[in-house]
């Protein structure tokens, strides 16, 4: 049920990741859906367990980068910074990932001296936040 509501949403997105693309041009087979399933929740196991190691550090601040090819539904959200915790005011907590079933992208850690390098501080941060809506 999953999958078809993805596969609708996809439908009316100009650039549809893979395996979606492909559905919707010819349908869905029955091992690419299971496939996709199996991925999707071995991904989402993984990225638990790596958020749980994250905030077991006592780190809050996160930012969500997406590899090559985001579809139209998570490039929006690519480099946008989040709270893990709450503890960081004006900041959002993060999208439940993965965000869509096909796409990998990660929360990482957003250090002082990430930051520093990127020219940003917690301010600039806040101010180009953007909010999961799903």
């Amino acid at each position: 049920a999953e999958i078809d509501r993805w596969t609708e949403r996809f439908r009316h997105v100009d650039d549809p990741p893979e395996p979606f693309a492909t559905a919707l041009r010819e349908g869905w087979t029955a091992d690419a859906r299971e496939r996709l399933a199996a991925e999707a929740e071995d991904y989402a196991r993984r990225h638990e367990a790596w958020l749980a190691q994250i905030g077991g550090a006592g780190m809050d601040l996160v930012r969500l980068d997406c590899k090559a090819g985001a579809c139209g539904v998570c490039a929006k959200y690519c480099g946008s910074a989040y709270t893990l915790t709450g503890e960081t005011e004006g900041l959002p907590p993060p999208p439940p990932l993965p965000i869509c079933p096909a796409c990998r992208h990660t929360l990482n850690l957003l250090t002082p001296f990430f930051m520093q390098r990127l020219g940003m501080d917690l301010d600039d941060l806040i101010a180009e936040a953007r909010p999961f809506e799903d």
